[in-house]
């Protein structure tokens, strides 16, 4: 099996005393940007998902842990291989020092570190590139004599090694230490790059988009009956998510740490709902509702079903190309069509009838299927032609005659809407102003704002924003998109400048007038529900007539209505109701229903409506006859425990919601709490007794009932 290929790294981050201070007041020490750029680097490997290996090496650590320094003896020293070449991980960037050193490190026995670890540190992965990026300031010199330093520039030409030096920009001219020039000479022969902290974060700003190498979907285009032509079609664009695979972690309740190699079982079975049995998966028809009624699905009805047949790119025919408008346009990506790699008689028939379609302005409406029983669809294939690189087809979806919305607008050829000369020059001087390729002066490196294909998505990079930040800090809240997110949305100061003037022109020209928005008039079943018993003689003026139309009243809903006690206000109800005439006996079981809807659906947790109407209701029932209370409270216990509704329980002691006693009302039938609490759990325990005494063939008798 043929080793996997990497992009090997290893970074070496200066951590000793000459990188402590800043250079200047109120400015960041050298070892906080290194720190800051690591960091950036490191999430952005991560973030990228390609096949990376990270390496880092501490300078200047106060531990000397790599395996040179295990082999030389006084050498190598202060030098910490803290993580081996692995994936990288958001614990590496945890695990970075906060603070810097006292000691001093090399920072060329540093870089023979690196390429020994290449070299010896790791087996069975072959690199494509082998990376070294020293992030120093060069304060602390190298003691290697010029012979080791020869050796080490030769090692780096044999082994294709690279060196990057990331903090000072060795390019300035102004820097004439002996360190940086040696520095220097072994960057230009490793063809390495060199950059302050300043460029490079500005290089690490936005997200990098993953690479992935394109894997061709080959078919034969069909041209008639006899001419069949390979080619292999390439996806050029694509509308994907910023993240297209997760991978799913269970969170340890205990520890709090995600896992990826554990899972929640699940397993699915068909159970008969009239007796309860489980069904065998292979006796299971399938089907589908139509409407209220199901339909069953046997394999013998899926013979009938459309077949698209095998995949294919079928020509149904060529149109003008002045047919296929943007509106006609459908899907979410577009192809690129070559001919098949290695196939030359393909490749000349492909540009012939790439020139033959541009030439005659033609476009190639097509049938595809993807593969053998996928849905079949309709593109549009189109020439294009790039001198320098290039020529090919772009094939892109096109859509049915029942996706088109047709939309109708008021015709603008009217005379009323007619502009004069001046107000179009007006127009097209604001047009100029706005030229986006000339949006910034000679101190940019690009004039054009926003190019195409080199645009970053805002949405993506605040989604992967703030899946790295929830990786750093999973107990905060997501911040806001930060500053350079937020740039993309603005114009350039340069443009904003120019087109102030023309603006303010057509202004003047075109004088918009606010027009408002009138309120629907209210339907006269909306007016019938509009009630105002305090204004009674307001009246309501009509639009058209302007003339005082009276508003529609309904009567006041009157008591005598209520017939029952609802969970709405049961207070109110229950002294309505006696007022009519009926007794507290009649009314006793629909407030005991009332109170056992409040508790049982509870969505707050509050019980406050139950528990005030509770309190009303016993001191009714003192007042009158304790037995229906008495009775119920005590019901009412044994179905809030089997419910497990202990907190209400605890309400009703707290409350002294329990039975009426004998000296509160003589016709009750306890004298204290604890002659009711001993009938509420005498018989606790028995209905499991009873159970594990059962016979088991009495418990299947029952099962199957």
């Amino acid at each position: 099996m043929a080793p996997k290929v990497y992009d090997g790294a290893i970074i070496i981050l200066d951590i000793g005393r000459n990188v402590s201070q800043a250079a200047e007041k109120d400015k960041k020490s050298f070892f906080t940007e290194g720190r800051e750029f690591v960091s950036r680097l490191i999430e952005r490997k991560i973030m990228s998902q390609g096949r990376n290996l990270l390496g880092l090496i501490l300078l200047g650590s106060k531990k000397s842990e790599n395996n040179m320094a295990k082999q030389c003896d006084d050498a190598f020293r202060h030098i910490d291989m803290a993580v081996k070449l692995q994936e990288p991980t958001w614990q590496m960037i945890r695990n970075l020092p906060e603070l810097p050193t006292k000691s001093r490190g090399d920072w060329m026995e540093a870089i023979i570190v690196a390429v020994d670890h290449f070299a010896n540190g790791i087996s069975g992965i072959k690199f494509s590139s082998k990376k070294i990026i020293l992030v120093t300031n060069f304060m602390s010199p190298t003691c290697l004599e010029e012979n080791d330093i020869e050796r080490v520039t030769n090692g780096f030409k044999e082994d294709n090694f690279e060196l990057d030096v990331i903090g000072l920009d060795l390019l300035d001219d102004s820097l004439k230490e002996v360190d940086i020039e040696l520095a220097r000479r072994i960057v230009a022969i490793s063809n390495g790059a060199t950059a302050s902290f300043k460029d490079a974060m500005r290089y690490l700003l936005f997200h990098k988009k993953k690479i992935v190498h394109s894997y061709p979907w080959n078919v034969d285009l069909s041209i008639g009956p006899n001419i069949k032509i390979p080619v292999s079609s390439y996806i050029r664009l694509k509308d994907e998510p910023a993240v297209k695979n997760w991978v799913t972690a269970i969170k340890d309740p205990v520890t709090h740490a995600a896992s990826t190699t554990e899972g929640i079982v699940k397993s699915k079975v068909h159970v008969n709902t009239e007796n309860q049995t489980v069904i065998d998966s292979n006796a299971v028809i399938s089907g589908y509702h139509y409407g209220q009624q199901i339909i069953p699905f046997t394999e013998c009805d899926q013979s009938f079903l459309y077949n698209s047949g095998e995949k294919c790119l079928s020509v149904y025919g060529f149109t003008q190309s002045s047919n296929i408008g943007w509106q006609n346009l459908h899907g979410d990506g577009l192809h690129y069509i070559f001919a098949r790699k290695g196939n030359k008689k393909a490749q000349y028939a492909i540009r012939c009838l790439v020139e033959c379609l541009h030439e005659m302005g033609l476009v190639a409406l097509v049938r595809r299927v993807y593969n053998k029983g996928n849905t079949p669809k309709m593109f549009a294939l189109m020439p294009v032609i790039d001198n320098d690189n290039y020529i090919c087809l772009s094939m892109a979806e096109i859509c049915y005659s029942e996706e088109i919305k047709y939309m109708t607008f008021p015709s603008t050829t009217l005379k009323r809407f007619e502009c004069t000369n001046h107000e179009v020059d007006a127009f097209k001087e604001l047009i100029r102003a706005m030229d986006l390729t000339k949006a910034y002066d000679e101190t940019y490196d690009d004039t054009e704002a926003f190019p195409i294909a080199e645009t970053v998505s805002p949405a993506v990079q605040y989604v992967l924003d703030c899946i790295a930040f929830r990786a750093m800090n999973p107990d905060k809240p997501l911040p806001e998109p930060r500053d350079e997110i937020m740039m993309l949305f603005k114009a350039p100061p340069l443009v904003a400048k120019r087109s102030k003037e023309p603006l303010n022109k057509l202004k003047k020209l075109f004088t918009l007038t606010k027009i408002e928005k009138k309120k629907k008039e209210k339907t006269e079943a909306i007016e019938i529900f509009e009630h105002n018993n305090e204004n009674e003689e307001n009246i309501k003026m009509d639009n058209q007539t302007k003339e005082p139309v009276p508003l529609i009243k309904l009567p006041i809903a009157s008591s005598s209505r209520i017939t029952n006690i609802g969970t709405i206000d049961p207070i109110n109800d229950f002294k309505i109701l006696i007022d009519s005439g009926k007794t507290l006996t009649d009314l006793f079981s629909d407030m005991r229903e009332a109170i056992e809807n409040l508790v049982y659906c509870n969505l707050d947790g509050t019980y406050r409506k139950a528990l005030s109407t509770m309190k009303f209701l016993r001191a009714e029932c003192v007042k009158a006859d304790p037995l229906p209370y008495n009775n119920w409270i005590i019901n009412f216990k044994k179905a809030l425990i089997a419910r497990k509704k202990d907190d209400f329980i605890d309400i009703i002691h707290t409350n002294k919601l329990d039975v009426i006693l004998k000296e509160e009302n003589e016709l009750s039938l306890y004298d204290n709490i604890d002659s009711c609490d001993d009938q509420l759990y005498e018989n606790d325990t028995v209905p499991d007794c009873t159970e594990l005494t059962m016979d088991q063939e009495i418990n299947d008798l029952f099962d199957n009932m």
